[in-house]
């Protein structure tokens, strides 16, 4: 059974602006979750991860927040994928 909050989305993302910006921030969520479990897993703070990218610890967290409504730059998101020793990949989907 669907919340009345899932209902009142679902209403909302008829309209192509708020599905533009929903998507986008849905984004940012995934962008953020990913880069906070990656460094809990690896067991680094958030200095470390800073220091380990070439910026400061403030950038990290107002990164991991998913409240921050800043897109990362692709550049900045493949130097903390690099830091992690991963590679960044980028996936347009339906």
């Amino acid at each position: 059974m669907r919340s009345d909050l899932d209902k009142h989305i679902e209403r909302h993302l008829k309209d192509k602006e708020f599905k533009i910006y929903f998507e986008k921030a849905a984004a940012k969520r995934m962008i953020a979750q990913e880069i906070a479990a990656l460094r809990k897993a690896s067991h680094l703070t958030q200095t470390q991860l800073a220091k380990g990218v070439g910026t400061k610890q403030q950038v990290i967290s107002r990164l991991e927040s998913p409240s921050d409504k800043r897109m990362p730059s692709f550049e900045f998101l493949d130097r903390i994928a690099r830091a992690f020793n991963r590679r960044l990949l980028i996936s347009l989907q339906r």
